[in-house]
């Protein structure tokens, strides 16, 4: 057999076998742990929720009146089957409460304030990532059963649909939980190979993390925080890369707040992650579906972004650039002078550009050169996050006529990036 000719780039593989398959377990304190709690609830459940789906339903779409009636039910259960402390019997109208209109066992999670993303693959396969990493979860539904039920009233509660025709669906849930906005994103059985609906979360707090708070998780320093401030007062464009869950949006969140109160900005996303308390003139659109006269109809970001050049626009920021709205990026800021802020899935810093590039190029006859050489006319910051942490930072720094590329300026790297 002839030889393999390459080099080795994981010396020890057996060390990265040890530390790379085996799960990390996120445990977490849950009522439902302790058995007897765990058993009360499972009567309570039983003979409220589960016999009385049509109350339920009705319920969930229905009047306050319903909801009172529904409540009165679980109290007289548990005033005549549950013999415990007092605290006990509020902890299981709690968990009742959760069950039929909340989170149910995701509860502890969501309120966890190191978990940024919840992820059910099946009713006992949860999963998280808290500070940046990847976790399998102590957490469980009692059953597959009890997860279908559940998936349904969530599907019920948020007016999602439950047909082949929606099997892949989002939506942001803005008061249900006191801390934080909840992007939910669903995949109906129909379209899931292990025929179990499974289902994303991801949370933003409703109170942005401070620059003090982000610097003590390490995403940045007070260096970093100077740089930012620096570019932003001096009109540069910014580009965000860096994978889902990296930081960032929370990062960008902090940077529009940064831009001067004196300027406009239109800020266009698909779900409602960015968002501000502070600046008096910035004006949030997201995207929308719906249907008119039985055909469907839909407010792309390229709509909501075109709509916006008719408007005095001075800064222009997309949620997340994955289609054809990359376009605007160049006709936007080079036929209107206004600023673009964005983020974008990427590897390093600079294949966002190749990434925007490839992204604008679906939806025009530009050729990849020429877009690239529109850039080099301006000031533009790419900063690259890797595991909830600045990992580098460049700028564009004019375009190579004879290798026909761009010229970047190293600003920043992490130690250890490579």
């Amino acid at each position: 057999m002839e030889k393999l000719h390459y080099k080795k780039e994981i010396e020890d593989v057996k060390r990265y076998e040890e530390s790379n398959y085996k799960e990390n377990i996120y445990s977490i304190s849950s009522l439902y742990e302790y058995s007897k709690i765990r058993d009360a609830f499972e009567m309570l459940r039983a003979a409220v929720v589960d016999i009385n789906p049509a109350l339920v339903t009705k319920c969930i779409t229905g009047t306050e009146q319903d909801f009172v009636r529904l409540m009165d039910k679980a109290k007289e259960f548990i005033k005549y089957n549950y013999h415990g402390a007092d605290a006990d019997k509020a902890f299981l109208l709690d968990m009742f409460q959760e069950c039929v209109f909340g989170y149910y066992v995701l509860t502890p999670l969501i309120k966890a304030k190191d978990v940024s993303d919840i992820k059910v693959y099946a009713w006992n396969r949860i999963t998280c990532k808290a500070n940046g990493d990847r976790y399998t979860t102590n957490i469980s539904f009692f059953s597959e059963e009890d997860y279908n039920r559940w998936f349904e009233r969530l599907l019920r509660i948020h007016r999602l649909q439950r047909n082949e025709d929606a099997a892949l669906q989002y939506c942001t849930d803005r008061k249900g939980v006191d801390d934080y906005f909840l992007r939910i994103d669903v995949q109906l059985k129909c379209i899931v190979s292990t025929e179990d609906s499974s289902l994303h979360i991801r949370k933003i707090p409703k109170q942005k993390y401070t620059w003090d708070y982000l610097k003590n998780q390490g995403m940045l320093d007070d260096e970093i925080q100077d740089y930012l401030y620096d570019r932003i007062a001096s009109g540069y464009h910014f580009l965000l890369s860096g994978r889902g869950g990296s930081g960032k949006t929370s990062l960008l969140n902090n940077m529009i707040d940064s831009i001067s109160f004196l300027e406009s900005v239109l800020v266009v996303q698909e779900s409602d992650e960015l968002y501000s308390d502070i600046h008096p003139q910035i004006q949030f659109e997201h995207t929308m579906e719906m249907k008119k006269n039985g055909e469907p109809i839909e407010y792309s970001l390229e709509d909501l972004l075109r709509f916006g050049l008719l408007q005095d626009i001075d800064n222009f920021v997309v949620g997340e650039i994955k289609g054809g709205e990359a376009l605007h990026v160049f006709t936007t800021a080079l036929n209107t002078g206004a600023r673009f802020f964005g983020t974008i899935h990427s590897n390093s810093a600079p294949a966002s550009v190749r990434r925007l590039v490839q992204l604008a190029r679906y939806v025009s006859d530009y050729p990849m050169e020429t877009l690239e050489e529109m850039l080099s006319s301006m000031k533009f910051s790419l900063i690259h996050l890797r595991r909830f942490s600045v990992a580098e930072i460049y700028e564009i720094a004019g375009w190579d006529s004879e290798k026909m590329q761009l010229k970047y300026n190293l600003v920043y790297k992490k130690k250890g990036v490579r």
